[in-house]
């Protein structure tokens, strides 16, 4: 007995339910639109993570940046840019070496994640630029991801 349509696409409907929706809610990370495009940067950008996802207002949020290092870093400092439909909302610089103990050494890395409520922000959309800058003022790398920010009612906290 030959399986018939509705069987036969049992299987790639399976394989879409499983690994589909882990990709559609990875974070899209992209240089710096005033980055040159050949420029070859110190730190390499791997990846962000954000939990949760969308972003709680007043909720604790953690972002993780993970990173391939190119070379030893003894200091520098990690600015944070955040826009809102556009508009430049909010900056903040952070020393990287405060956290963990630099120096950094060559390969992958995870900064510490950047912990926020953003219990101030509306909901919305955002889009946020991390610029890593080493002890010498020298850009190591300069990228940006979007996010969204939602009201915690919509999702049945409080």
């Amino acid at each position: 007995m030959e399986p018939t349509f509705q069987m036969k696409m049992i299987v790639p409907v399976l394989l879409w339910v499983c690994f589909v929706p882990q990709f559609s809610f990875a974070t899209r990370v992209q240089h710096c639109a005033d980055a040159d495009e050949t420029a070859k940067y110190d730190i390499t950008v791997k990846g962000v993570e954000i939990s949760p996802s969308p972003i709680v207002r007043g909720h604790p949020t953690n972002m993780t940046f993970n990173l391939i290092i190119g070379k030893p870093i003894i200091a520098g400092k990690m600015v944070v840019d955040i826009s809102y439909f556009g508009w430049h909302i909010y900056s903040d610089s952070h020393d990287i070496c405060v956290e963990t103990s630099c120096p950094y050494s060559f390969g992958d890395f995870a900064l510490p994640p950047l912990r926020t409520s953003l219990a101030f922000f509306l909901p919305g959309s955002y889009h946020m630029q991390i610029t890593i800058i080493d002890g010498d003022d020298n850009k190591l790398t300069c990228f940006g991801f979007d996010y969204e920010l939602v009201i915690a009612s919509l999702f049945g906290d409080s």
